[in-house]
């Protein structure tokens, strides 16, 4: 038989107590009571789904939560973004070769700065030149591994003063990635 509608009063002021108004429209107790039972409904239905049917519903639901937490890690990571490859160099330079080395190593310090991912460089001296396993050791930090890559392997200008350097010093290179980083907390304390 065909369900017959109801027909609501237009302005039910306070007829019952039952019932609420809530932005001009009357909501009453059966209506709560319909929104309710949806959740109801839901595990009716999940209960009525085969096995495969279930297996295919939580797949769906994995990849939907899946991919919104995601989204969340990757928007944190592009927001706190991070260098996290460090090289680091040690130099040993005969003492009638300084001044040249200084000069090879100043271009190859320009060179770097001018490169895509590039994030800052710090070079320290030894003072105490005859009893140092290296007289210069230097820490360049990179946002990602492939920015330093693409520079060693594919920048000719890289590669000509690399030989220039070998000319003048030995060098030994160590690349780390970052473990723990305290220094924005110090900044701010």
């Amino acid at each position: 038989p065909p369900r017959i509608a109801a027909q609501r009063e237009p302005f039910p002021h306070s007829r019952c107590a039952a019932r609420a108004w809530h932005k001009g429209r009357c909501h009453s107790v059966g209506d709560m009571a319909r929104l309710l039972r949806f959740p109801g409904g839901i595990r009716e239905w999940y209960n009525d789904l085969s096995v495969g049917e279930k297996g295919l519903v939580s797949m769906c639901l994995g990849m939907i939560g899946g991919t919104a937490y995601g989204t969340y890690v990757r928007r944190y990571q592009f927001k706190t973004a991070q260098s996290d490859f460090l090289v680091a160099t040690m130099y040993t330079v005969p003492e009638e070769k300084k001044k040249a080395f200084e000069t090879a190593w100043s271009d190859a310090a320009r060179l770097a700065q001018r490169q895509p991912g590039y994030e800052w460089t710090k070079t320290y001296k030894s003072l105490d030149w005859e009893d140092s396993p290296f007289h210069y050791v230097s820490f360049r930090m990179w946002n990602e591994e492939s920015s330093f890559s693409r520079m060693l392997k594919f920048d000719t200008t890289w590669k000509e003063l690399q030989k220039r350097m070998a000319e003048v010093c030995t060098q030994t290179s160590t690349t780390y990635r970052v473990v723990v980083d305290d220094s924005v907390r110090r900044i701010i304390e």
